[in-house]
């Protein structure tokens, strides 16, 4: 790839007690690139993601974010303040159940207005207005702006999520299972949404996911994890098409038996 990556790691590993959660896990992820993290579950992708997103410092090994000032900054060494801001403006997460992103008990116009309130914007009326024309981007009817997440169906949850992340501009989106769950008509949907955003706004994005058909209509760069390692990686359809591992191939012939 050209160009300074977004968020680099080197040597991750990651413990749970007496118990590896992942080990010397290293990547990168630039500008307009979508970088998938495959296996089954307990494969450790999940705890890649909380560690490169912040949520779970390594026991060895970096994360390094380089911000919009072009500041390059040791994501486990900032202070509590300043990751909490970074991720309500220059980050984004996607979880793969969207009421954990979500504030149940306000209507889907403040979800996505407070985010950028909360990210520094003093005027109400223009982040209402941002809310506002965020749903239209995700194709969430504009009468719906004062109703409570409580009131949509699945899909149009996972929708309103990613308008919320959306609606601050950030550099780089962490996207955890964002179609578990839905069934294929929705998911396909969100799968195309998901891939226009990306490519339009020049994201990176790091997507964890345990069904390569995802990982191919989504990524440009697959990374294949089994009991907490990296064990193949490289451009998503030349690891698909032309497997190395015995475990990569099980996957890939999974898909096909489907």
């Amino acid at each position: 790839m050209i160009g300074n990556p977004v968020l680099a790691a080197s040597g991750v590993t990651c413990l749970y007690g007496s118990r590896t959660g992942c080990a010397d896990v290293s990547l990168e992820v630039h500008p307009g690139e979508i970088l998938a993290l495959a296996g089954e579950s307990g494969s450790g992708k999940t705890t890649v993601l909380k560690a490169l997103s912040g949520q779970l410092k390594p026991a060895a090994g970096r994360v390094l974010y380089r911000d919009a000032g072009g500041a390059e900054l040791d994501v486990h060494a900032l202070t509590e303040g300043r990751r909490r801001l970074l991720m309500r403006t220059e980050l984004g997460f996607v979880h793969q159940n969207p009421r954990d992103g979500l504030n149940m008990a306000v209507s889907a116009g403040a979800n996505v207005a407070d985010r950028l309130l909360s990210g520094g914007e003093r005027g109400y009326g223009r982040a209402r207005s941002a809310a506002l024309d965020w749903l239209g981007r995700v194709e969430i009817p504009a009468d719906r702006l004062d109703d409570r997440p409580g009131r949509y169906s699945g899909g149009m949850l996972q929708r309103l999520q990613i308008a919320r992340n959306l609606v601050t501009a950030p550099r780089l989106v962490f996207l955890d299972e964002p179609t578990g769950g839905l069934d294929a008509s929705v998911q396909a949907r969100l799968l195309d949404l998901i891939r226009d955003l990306v490519a339009t706004l020049k994201l990176a994005a790091v997507l964890v996911t345990h069904d390569l058909a995802v990982a191919r209509l989504l990524s440009q760069r697959l990374m294949v994890m089994k009991e907490g390692m990296v064990i193949e990686s490289g451009l998503t359809d030349q690891v698909l098409d032309d497997p190395q591992e015995p475990y990569t191939q099980l996957l890939v012939s999974s898909i096909l038996e489907a």
